[in-house]
């Protein structure tokens, strides 16, 4: 049977608390590893809730919290899709996700630890690496980007946006900067966000969710942008551990990873700075969500083997003593 406990924790960002989530399988006494999952934007982690059962089915402990301005995290609506009024608000989900870490190690290990990513929460997750690499024994990175040229005047705008309007002020000039043209190979489009996934269920699901699709204040959009900035370069792949293993997987439609070439630049990134783990798998007829496509199954079953032959390399073992 699987159990999910639910939780909060204080934020890095003052005055703030998160909320956080563990699934596990009470039919094992002995645990593959932990996978912690960090969710992408203007969503949840409980959208990962089919997903993390599967894992947890197989052996696995996963946990994983909703970034400041996200779901059970936000104190109020006027909170959504904003990480602070400062700078580089980005950093607090960053220290959060270690907090989480550190928590679920000092109550399981020793066991194998995983960090997986999806879209902004792939960057987080490359960051993440970057800063606490040592920490990890694996990393995927789901619908991630390789970058673009629009990111300087991206911040530029958001800059200005923040002075004319207030740090709180919704985005709408720089969510059309940066997704405007997503759906555009998709046309004649069902919806505005066809571009996620060509499960029309998933689509309308997430529609439908009250907590998803918001919109960004200009201050998340420059921290996105900064974000996105910070890890779209071999400076910052020279800054990964080197035996780090990393598997980056998205599909092959995806405009955030510009339909595949975005991708291949994060691989080249790492493997020319000398990364010597690291592989990329591409689902051709894939769009952004791959844990949300039709073919969900396949992926699941992908990354599972992909984390199994992982502990196995790497001659991993873990055991628990409790259950949470």
């Amino acid at each position: 049977m699987i159990t999910r406990k639910e939780f909060s924790f204080p934020s890095s960002a003052e005055g703030k608390n998160i909320y956080a989530c563990i699934w596990v399988c009470e039919g094992f006494q002995h645990y593959k590893g932990i996978v912690q999952i960090a969710h992408g934007m203007e969503e949840h982690i409980l959208r990962y809730q089919g997903f993390a059962v599967f894992l947890a089915n197989q052996g696995f402990i996963v946990c994983g919290n909703d970034h400041l301005g996200h779901g059970r995290s936000m104190e109020n609506w006027e909170d959504r899709g904003h990480f602070g009024d400062g700078e580089d608000n980005w950093k607090f989900l960053i220290q959060d996700m270690h907090y989480l870490m550190h928590f679920m190690k000092n109550r399981y290990e020793p066991m194998p630890f995983f960090l997986l990513g999806h879209s902004m929460g792939s960057f987080l997750a490359r960051e993440f690496a970057a800063l606490y690499g040592d920490e990890l024994s694996g990393a995927v990175f789901l619908g991630t980007s390789g970058g673009n040229a629009f990111l300087n005047v991206g911040i530029a705008l958001c800059e200005e946006g923040i002075q004319l309007k207030g740090p709180k002020a919704r985005g709408y000039s720089a969510s059309r900067l940066a997704f405007g043209a997503f759906n555009i190979k998709f046309l004649p489009a069902r919806t505005n966000y066809d571009w996620p996934s060509s499960d029309e269920k998933a689509v309308d699901g997430f529609i439908e969710d009250v907590k998803c699709g918001f919109e960004f204040t200009y201050t998340a959009y420059r921290d996105l942008f900064t974000l996105l900035k910070t890890i779209s370069s071999l400076e910052w792949a020279q800054r990964v551990r080197k035996d780090l293993p990393m598997l980056l997987l998205s599909g092959g439609k995806d405009p955030v990873g510009d339909y595949g070439k975005g991708v291949e630049k994060v691989y080249q990134w790492l493997k020319e700075a000398g990364c010597q783990f690291v592989s990329m798998k591409l689902y051709e007829d894939g769009r952004h969500e791959v844990l949300n496509e039709q073919f969900y199954r396949k992926v699941y079953r992908y990354i599972l083997k992909w984390l199994n032959e992982t502990i196995e390399n790497l001659g991993m073992n873990g055991t628990v003593d409790k259950l949470p």
